[in-house]
């Protein structure tokens, strides 16, 4: 899931093209995790960014649609169940997963932005999990990131933050040229 964790950006770069999206985001993550289901995993978390950035509402069949492994295919099924259901942790983490493995980070991710009403809760809820939380959180952050902006994230939470104003200018400038390409 390391592949996954790291690919928000190309999210971001290609959220208007799928099939370029689908393409560097395999690219990306054949550099450390060439294992298929790895390289979905990237794919379906960079997507799932783009839909964010794109405020889509309905995540599970877009996610869906995009996939071309049946593994997540069926994990998107069971996150529409659970999000439906309003399931206790537990049952997520055994219907999910919170491993280490691209199929069982990536759907839980999802699940923790589409169960979270807020940044903070959809975080919140991802790194009370278990397991594997700071992929985990991150995967979910980047998601909910894109969906609410830097206004969703809690000023205490950006008060703290190391290196803080370069991030923010960071983030403008990628924003700015990613707006430009468009």
């Amino acid at each position: 899931n390391g592949a996954a964790m790291r690919v928000a950006p190309v999210g971001l770069f290609y959220y208007n093209d799928p099939e370029k999206l689908r393409e560097i985001s395999c690219q990306s993550s054949r550099i450390t995790h060439s294992h298929p289901l790895g390289m979905e995993g990237a794919a379906l978390q960079a997507y799932a960014v783009s839909l964010a950035i794109r405020k889509e509402q309905n995540f599970p069949d877009r996610l869906r649609e995009f996939t071309r492994v049946d593994v997540y295919r069926k994990k998107m099924d069971v996150l529409e169940e659970l999000l439906d259901k309003k399931e206790d942790r537990e049952r997520v983490v055994r219907e999910l997963g919170n491993g280490i493995e691209a199929f069982n980070s990536v759907p839980t991710a999802i699940f923790c932005f589409l169960a979270g009403s807020s940044f903070k809760e959809a975080l919140i809820y991802a790194v009370s999990l278990g397991g594997d939380t700071d992929t985990i959180g991150a995967m979910t952050g980047a998601i909910a990131g894109a969906w609410w902006g830097i206004d969703g994230i809690p000023p205490e939470w950006k008060e703290n933050l190391e290196n803080r104003d370069y991030i923010e200018g960071l983030g403008m400038r990628i924003w700015e040229t990613v707006g430009n390409k468009y």
